[in-house]
C-alpha cells in the first residue's frame, strides 16, 4: 500500500512537471519543436525506467543519475550561471548559483561528511540484515557479485588488477575454504569499456583459481550486470542444478542491503556477507581518531560520497520497482 501511494504521489508530480512544461512550450513561437522535444525526453523516460538494460535505457539512468550526484550537479549549477553572465556582468542569479555549486563540491569531498554518511549507511545495513548473527551458516553456494571489480587483462598488464571494490573476491575465496558452501557463483556480466563482450565472470574465475579454490566449483554467470539481473540469473541456476534457494551473497557494504532483499525478493533466502567496507566502525575499545585531514577536501572523500548517492538513488529506483522484498 505504501509502496503504490509513493508511485501515485510521484506520477502525480511527473504528471504536473510535464504539463508545466507543455503549456510554457505553447506560449513560444517554436511551439512544435519545443514539444517535439518534451515527448522525446518523456518516452526516453519511460524506457529507462522499465527497460534500465537496454543501452538507450542505461544512457538515460546515467545522464540522470549524473545530474543527481555532487560533480554533475555542481556543473550543472556553474553552466547554468555562466549562460547568464553578459558582456563581463554577472546577474542574479548567477553569484547565488556558483555559491551553491562550491558549497555542494567542499561539503561532498570533506573527507569527516564522507565518513560520516559511509558510517551511517553501512551501519545501518549491517543492523537491518543481521550480518552479526550469519558468520557460520552454511548455504548451497556462495554468489559473488563481481561486476567491476577487476581490470580487464590486456598486453600491458601481466595480471587482471583488482579495483577498489575487489576485495569481494578473495573474500568469496576465504568463505569457501571455510567450508560454507561447496561452490561459488561469480556473477560479473560483459565489461562496458571493452567494445566487444568480454566477461569479467571469467578473469575472476582465474584468479579464484590461483586461490586454491578448484575449476569445477566455480559456476560462471555471465549476462547479469545489476542486482536483479543477477539474481534472475542466479535464481535459475540454483533451479537447473537442482540446488536449494539457499546463498551467500557477498558484495560491498554500501549494497549489501539492497543486493540481499533484491534476492530475497525472488525467493531466495540470503545470508549476507559484506565488504569493501568504507567506514571504520567505531566502538568504546576501538575508537576511531579523526585528524585535521579530515576537514580538507579531498578527491577520495568526493568519491566515497558519489558511490553512497549513487546507492540511494538505486535503492530508490528498485524501491520504485517493486524488486525488494520487506525483510530477509
Amino acid at each position: 500500500m505504501f509502496l503504490l501511494l509513493v508511485r501515485i504521489i510521484l506520477l502525480l508530480l511527473i504528471v504536473m512537471m510535464v504539463k508545466n512544461m507543455w503549456d510554457q512550450a505553447g506560449s513560444k513561437d517554436s511551439v512544435l519543436l519545443q514539444r517535439l522535444l518534451i515527448l522525446l525526453v518523456v518516452t526516453l523516460a519511460i524506457l529507462s525506467f522499465f527497460a534500465p538494460d537496454s543501452s538507450i535505457g542505461a544512457t538515460v539512468l546515467s545522464v540522470l543519475s549524473f545530474i543527481l550526484k555532487p560533480l554533475g550537479l555542481s556543473i550543472i549549477l556553474l553552466v547554468a550561471a555562466t549562460a547568464i553572465i553578459t558582456n563581463g556582468g554577472i546577474k542574479n542569479p548567477a553569484p547565488n548559483l556558483i555559491l551553491v555549486a562550491i558549497l555542494i563540491l567542499i561539503v561532498s569531498s570533506t573527507p569527516i561528511i564522507a565518513f560520516w554518511l559511509a558510517e551511517g549507511t553501512e551501519w545501518e545495513a549491517v543492523k537491518a540484515i543481521k550480518v552479526d548473527g550469519c558468520c557460520h551458516e552454511s548455504a548451497e553456494a556462495i554468489v559473488l557479485l563481481g561486476q567491476g571489480t577487476t581490470q580487464p587483462r590486456i598486453p600491458n598488464r601481466v595480471y587482471t588488477q583488482l579495483t577498489s571494490t575487489g576485495d569481494r573476491i578473495p573474500f568469496a575465496a576465504f568463505l569457501y575454504r571455510q567450508k560454507l558452501a561447496p561452490y561459488i557463483i561469480v556473477s560479473a556480466g560483459p565489461r562496458p569499456e571493452i567494445s566487444i563482450p568480454v566477461s569479467e565472470a571469467i578473469d575472476i574465475r582465474k584468479l579464484l583459481t590461483h586461490m586454491g579454490i578448484p575449476h569445477d566449483k566455480i559456476i560462471l554467470e555471465t549476462k547479469g550486470t545489476t542486482a536483479r539481473t543477477s539474481a534472475e540469473r542466479v535464481k535459475q541456476i540454483l533451479k537447473d542444478k537442482g540446488m536449494e534457494s539457499k546463498i551467500i551473497l557477498v558484495t560491498s557494504a554500501i549494497e549489501i542491503r539492497r543486493a540481499s532483499l533484491t534476492f530475497a525478493d525472488l525467493g531466495i533466502k540470503v545470508i549476507p556477507r559484506a565488504t569493501n567496507f568504507y567506514s571504520f566502525q567505531s566502538t568504546e575499545n576501538l575508537p576511531r581518531r579523526i585528524g585535521g585531514e579530515d576537514f580538507f577536501p579531498s578527491a577520495e572523500a568526493l568519491l566515497v560520497t558519489t558511490r553512497i548517492i549513487d546507492e540511494y538513488l538505486k535503492f530508490f529506483y528498485y524501491f520504485l520497482r517493486g524488486w525488494l522484498a520487506p525483510n530477509i
